[in-house]
């Protein structure tokens, strides 16, 4: 019988959290060697709606348990997500207590600082936000957008190309959802993110992780 020990618990949850973070990163590597000399279709049109990913779709406020770790520091809290306007979000991430931590509005893939706690307000953490939550909300600056269809995996692969930068959202076709997310320079992956457990065309867990510094974000969907 297994214990109920809430330790135990949290223990059994991160070390899961661990296999399934690397099950995406392996299925991603081999996805890669899959579909790499498959053909792939300029898609006509620079428009993202078409990638069936809900986050950027959503009119309605989205709030998630968020759990930021960022080398040795750790932050948790509430993350609210609002879309103003198109390509134009306020996101705000405070304590359980409602103690805001930042808030950040992106707008057309610029991200500015309404508020930022000295630990987090610097340059290139910023930056790293502005790339996480681009990513997240499908409004990083691209060239090309292209479509492989891989049958064998049943997965239709979208491919947002910007100079030596790919960005790849896998759809599963059974479920019409986006399971994956990876930016990576040249063959090298710098950023994945796993989506499951949909509600209502909105991912109810978003796991992303950086592969280049220390930073992963988790994030369990509330409302």
């Amino acid at each position: 019988m297994l214990s109920s020990n809430p330790k135990i618990w949290n223990t059994l949850n991160r070390f899961f959290s661990k296999i399934y973070l690397l099950y995406l990163i392996l299925f991603f590597s081999a996805c890669t060697t899959t579909y790499k000399n498959l053909p792939k279709t300029e898609y006509p049109e620079k428009d993202i709606r078409v990638i069936p990913f809900s986050l950027p779709q959503s009119e309605k406020t989205i709030i998630y348990k968020a759990d930021i770790t960022f080398y040795k520091n750790n932050f948790g809290g509430l993350l609210v997500i609002k879309k103003i306007e198109d390509k134009n979000y306020r996101i705000v991430l405070t304590t359980q207590f409602g103690l805001k931590i930042f808030d950040f509005e992106l707008n057309h893939s610029k991200l500015n600082v309404v508020f930022c706690i000295d630990q987090l307000n610097k340059k290139m953490i910023i930056k790293t936000f502005e790339e996480d939550f681009n990513l997240l909300l499908l409004q990083q600056n691209f060239d090309y957008l292209f479509v492989i269809n891989n049958t064998e995996l049943k997965q239709k692969i979208w491919q947002l190309n910007s100079g030596k930068i790919n960005t790849f959202y896998i759809q599963n076709n059974e479920s019409a959802s986006i399971d994956i997310i990876s930016k990576r320079k040249r063959n090298s992956e710098k950023i994945s993110v796993g989506l499951r457990s949909y509600k209502n065309d909105l991912p109810g867990e978003i796991k992303l992780e950086h592969h280049n510094i220390k930073l992963k974000i988790n994030l369990k969907l509330l409302q």
